[in-house]
């Protein structure tokens, strides 16, 4: 289907490769996929594919924090939780392989982290506990991003160094090393202090 139209009434057809040409990667054209039920036509719109993109990129930027994590306190509900992120997951794919509810149960437990890190919640231990249950449901499913490369030392110094000066106030410099970064491609989202 294209953008709700059955693909033989509009004699257009897309191929995978179409969407790679389109700028798509795999990864994004597979989320997408499966996040149609499998007993349902797969209806194609790019918005659908740009959300595919956005939802990806919220999981990217978890792992990342959780990779990141440093200093913070335990957790005393860690092992609620890490049973909450296999629980919402199993019993989603349990009731007739419903991926769009074990996709709504990751990102609930996805919020809840991401405030667990900005609040420094969470320790490293509890973090890589997280990190191992997604990778259980990442051998399901095949959409998270784990990469084993971390920053670049040049980013993660001036991410410090802007962090510093917002902790003192100094908000012309921490915009301007904000503005260094983007010209870096590093997005940078800020959280209170």
């Amino acid at each position: 289907l294209s953008d709700g139209k059955k693909a033989d009434d509009t004699k257009e057809k897309i191929s995978i490769a179409d969407l790679i040409e389109a700028g798509y990667t795999g990864r994004e054209i597979r989320y997408w996929l499966i996040s149609n039920h499998y007993r349902k036509p797969v209806v194609f719109s790019a918005e659908r594919l740009e959300d595919a993109r956005h939802s990806l990129g919220r999981l990217d930027m978890c792992i990342r924090a959780l990779s990141d994590v440093g200093a913070g306190e335990p957790y005393p509900e860690i092992d609620q939780l890490l049973y909450d992120i296999k629980s919402g997951f199993t019993g989603a794919m349990d009731d007739d392989l419903n991926i769009s509810a074990a996709l709504s149960s990751i990102f609930g437990i996805v919020r809840k982290i991401n405030v667990l890190i900005v609040d420094k919640k969470i320790d490293a231990g509890g973090a890589s506990k997280i990190i191992e249950a997604f990778r259980f449901i990442d051998s399901v499913l095949n959409i998270f991003e784990f990469s084993d490369r971390s920053f670049d030392p040049e980013v993660k110094r001036l991410l410090k160094e802007r962090e510093k000066a917002r902790e003192e106030k100094n908000w012309a410099l921490a915009d301007s090393i904000r503005e260094q970064l983007e010209s870096m491609g590093v997005k940078v989202r800020d959280h209170k202090i």
